[in-house]
């Protein structure tokens, strides 16, 4: 496969330079150092401050060394990705119904010929779900995984990106296999320091998916006009219709009731409880709305509104018993392989039993 060329990133972290890939120079933390949970330092940053001991080791094994190559030649490594990709049909379990899985995925692999980081991003996607069903290969395999993931991701360009009718549907599905190997790993890390390291890598996962899926969003009207309209215009129906239960409205009214956030930051804890609500109310669904009923899993991190993740990073009360709220639906989709028990890591009480879907009586603001 031919390299790409690019300008050169002037204003790059010192990581991308010692890696020979293009930053996207955004701060403090960089795209690429936040998809391949690096140390992210700027030049600027570095002569400010006193040297510093190297970081510990990733949580995830064995990474790529900051100078080793990335591979543009495809191998038989690439093919067992490629033909577990093909023939595993729960590995896209909690997005949006492509039809039958096999030619949801061919659509998506003859997208990936046209558009090479399509094609790295399932790859990388292929051998995260590889890493977890085989956990005596999980450091070669995840060392494939952010491999592939970096490649990827400098292909992609996203500062140069510009999207039109030939390239939005391989970028919208870029987002995608992206945003899932994002919440994947988020969900299925366990570090010694719990809550803090998940919230830190929560509000991570969602600030650069929400980053591709702006660059995406921007493409709706051309989206409608190719073959994934009869997806997208499902998923804009659930997405934008009312709740119908009641579960959240006890949250609802306390959040109303605080003093101590501002009206913007009510409306955006409102926004991700109303996303909430739709997610309880697709759990109950009947048959025909089937498809729907773990998609907010998902959907969740990317619709929030960014001043609720501004709230989570920042710790506020309100905003973590929302994500209470939001472990609750994640333990309902327990046996899906990127959940697992993340809804009883979030909230260790979630195994208690208790009467109904929800009990909010030991919740409070």
């Amino acid at each position: 496969m031919l390299r790409r060329s690019h300008k050169k990133s002037r204003g790059g972290c010192v990581t991308c330079k010692r890696r020979h890939v293009k930053c996207d120079e955004r701060r403090p933390v960089c795209l690429l150092c936040t998809m391949s949970n690096r140390e992210c330092t700027f030049a600027t940053e570095a002569k400010a401050s006193p040297p510093t001991a190297s970081p510990g080791p990733s949580t995830q094994p064995n990474l790529p060394a900051p100078h080793e190559p990335i591979e543009d030649e495809l191998n038989l490594k690439h093919m067992e990705l490629l033909i577990h990709l093909a023939t595993t049909n729960e590995m896209f379990n909690l997005g949006d119904d492509l039809g039958p899985y096999r030619p949801g995925i061919s659509f998506g692999l003859k997208r990936g010929l046209e558009s090479p980081y399509l094609l790295y991003a399932a790859l990388a996607f292929s051998a995260r779900h590889l890493a977890y069903l085989h956990p005596d290969r999980a450091a070669e395999l995840m060392h494939q995984a952010v491999t592939l993931q970096t490649r990827a991701i400098a292909l992609f360009n996203v500062d140069q990106i510009r999207v039109d009718q030939s390239n939005c549907v391989a970028v919208l599905l870029f987002s995608a296999a992206v945003g899932h190997h994002l919440l994947a790993d988020t969900l299925m890390e366990r570090s010694p320091e719990g809550l803090d390291a998940f919230l830190t890598r929560y509000t991570h996962c969602a600030n650069t998916h929400r980053g591709l899926y702006t660059i995406t969003i921007t493409a709706q009207p051309l989206l409608m006009e190719t073959e994934l309209e009869p997806v997208l215009s499902r998923s804009i129906n659930f997405t934008s219709s009312e709740p119908e239960g009641h579960h959240c409205d006890q949250i609802c009214s306390l959040i109303a009731g605080s003093n101590s956030l501002t009206r913007g930051e009510k409306e955006a804890c409102h926004q991700a409880l109303r996303y909430i609500q739709l997610g309880i109310d697709a759990l109950s669904s009947p048959p025909e709305r089937h498809n729907m009923k773990y998609q907010m899993l998902f959907l969740w991190t990317v619709l929030v509104p960014s001043d609720f993740i501004a709230l989570l990073v920042a710790k506020r009360p309100q905003a973590l018993v929302i994500l209470v709220y939001y472990a609750s639906l994640l333990h309902h989709g327990r046996h899906m392989w990127q959940v697992g028990d993340a809804g009883v890591y979030i909230f260790p009480w979630l195994e208690v039993p208790r009467n109904g879907l929800f009990d909010t009586t030991m919740l409070s603001i």
